[in-house]
């Protein structure tokens, strides 16, 4: 234990108030760029006054995540889908681009209200790194399992294993340049 006095203790006192000001000016420069990014959206940025600023930095950057997820969606270069009959079922093949893995439920939920009865299969792309998953209806779990599934393009993938229920699974991998490969393996599977 070390005690300051005097001039020690002022010269600590103030390091540590121009420590919290240089920190409170990075904050605020963070939240005033997610706010720009959020106006060239044309979106009102969700800032309440009564928030400290490293929660506002969290809401603003949630709603910016929110805004980008539905531009790659809506945009045709970074969301390709095809979609294949098979029997009586739609087998839909979903790749995208730049969008983050862990969103991929919320994909594979829309897609089944689109197709109805189907199977679906969304890839995605985010840095480095691969992510897919599959779903299928409820017709479909009593002749597929989508834990089985996601495991064969997750192996092509360069990933291992992957996990969820008969009706929705998800997995990770490596090998961006194995997408079509994974797809037509997945495809023969099914067929």
């Amino acid at each position: 234990m070390e005690a300051l006095r005097g001039k020690q203790l002022k010269d600590y006192e103030k390091s540590l108030k121009k420590d919290k000001s240089l920190k409170e000016k990075k904050l605020k420069e963070q939240v005033d760029l997610v706010k720009n990014e959020l106006l060239k959206f044309k979106l009102k940025p969700d800032y309440k006054d009564d928030l400290d600023l490293p929660e506002n930095l969290k809401n603003l950057n949630r709603q910016l995540e929110k805004m980008k997820i539905k531009n790659i969606i809506k945009d045709k270069n970074k969301n390709t889908i095809k979609d294949k009959k098979i029997g009586n079922f739609i087998f839909r093949q979903q790749v995208l681009t730049d969008f983050p893995p862990k969103e991929l439920r919320s994909v594979i939920d829309q897609g089944k209200k689109d197709i109805k009865e189907g199977i679906i299969i969304s890839i995605s792309t985010f840095e480095d790194k691969v992510g897919v998953a599959v779903g299928l209806t409820k017709e479909l779990t009593n002749k597929y399992d989508a834990v089985e599934l996601v495991k064969i393009v997750s192996e092509v993938l360069g990933g291992k294993g992957g996990g969820g229920r008969k009706d929705f699974a998800q997995a990770g991998g490596s090998h961006k340049d194995k997408i079509e490969e994974a797809l037509n393996t997945i495809k023969r599977k099914i067929n």
